[in-house]
């Protein structure tokens, strides 16, 4: 299953403001992070923080920050968030004569469900407390 690409932006910006507790970041140093282009993480960063993921603030001193401990954000749940549906086939597209006893569709349903259970045990404070060594990549310690 391959995510898509909004799906590993948003958890990028979750990961970057979590490695910064306590300090707004902007959209610019994580375009910069992570080689981004800002308007894609616009667009990412606006609908983590419409369902509660991250408090933004807009103006001079502006940036966003996660909402509420990193250890209390599953992964699983941002997947959930940025993927919408996460059917890996579709059967109804294109009718499929198999469509009502498909094992396949059921074996692969079951492979997603095990997927998601696994995210579900990772937390972003998981994802970055190895945080000397996120903050090398990112380089987070070089800035003033």
């Amino acid at each position: 299953m391959e995510l898509t690409q909004h799906t590993d932006y948003g958890l990028r910006v979750l990961m970057y403001a979590a490695s910064n507790p306590g300090r707004r970041v902007t959209l610019k140093e994580v375009a910069a992070a992570y080689s981004i282009s800002m308007e894609h993480l616009r667009k990412v960063v606006h609908r983590l923080a419409r369902h509660g993921l991250l408090v933004t603030a807009k103006g001079r001193s502006g940036g966003f920050m996660v909402s509420q401990p990193a250890g209390e954000i599953r992964v699983g749940d941002v997947v959930r968030l940025l993927e919408g549906s996460l059917e890996i086939v579709d059967c109804e597209r294109q009718p499929c004569p198999l469509r009502g006893a498909c094992a396949l569709k059921r074996a692969l349903q079951q492979a997603r469900h095990a997927f998601m259970e696994e995210l579900d045990k990772v937390t972003l404070a998981d994802l970055v407390s190895e945080g000397d060594t996120v903050d090398r990549l990112l380089k987070l310690n070089a800035r003033p």
